[in-house]
């Protein structure tokens, strides 16, 4: 069945508004994440997903990123050793979602390091698939919390530079 012309431009303004309106995020700083079982909310593009981002450097090191998507700078922030932050954000309607952070500590402030600290097709789906998804931030690169086992067991390595 065919959609009617005149039909065609209000559906892409509603497409369009979808996709734009739905990838906004929202910060806050020092928020306790709980992993309390999956809800409905995040199977759909409207669903909000939770990223936290935890210092575990170690050595008293003092963390410095930079959290940002194609729509959304979540500025320079700081965190001491042991502390949190997070935000909030709405899933991509068509499932591109990306949220990428740049990190450096003292001990190596010229070099910097990078991660896709939220990846629609990673932590969207599958067996370790995350509504919050909880990051501690160590040396060796990001882990992330594993809901079954119940540690930090889900690790990467820092992307490769761009340089």
């Amino acid at each position: 069945m065919d959609t009617p012309k005149q039909y065609l431009p209000p559906l892409f303004i509603l497409i369009i508004f979808l996709t734009t309106t739905s990838s906004h995020a929202g910060h806050e700083s020092n928020i306790l994440v709980t992993n309390d079982p999956p809800s409905t909310n995040s199977v759909f593009p409207t669903g909000k997903l939770t990223v936290e981002i935890i210092n575990d450097l170690g050595n008293q090191l003092t963390l410095l990123y930079h959290c940002r998507s194609k729509d959304d700078d979540l500025g320079n922030k700081t965190l001491q050793p042991g502390e949190s932050w997070s935000f909030r954000f709405k899933r991509q309607f068509f499932g591109r979602t990306l949220f990428y952070c740049d990190f450096r500590w003292p001990r190596s402030p010229n070099k910097l390091y990078w991660f896709d600290i939220y990846k629609d097709h990673r932590d969207s789906s599958g067996d370790n698939w995350c509504e919050k998804c909880v990051w501690k931030v160590r040396q060796t690169g990001p882990c992330r919390f594993n809901d079954e086992t119940k540690h930090f067991d889900i690790c990467y390595s820092w992307n490769k530079s761009l340089s």
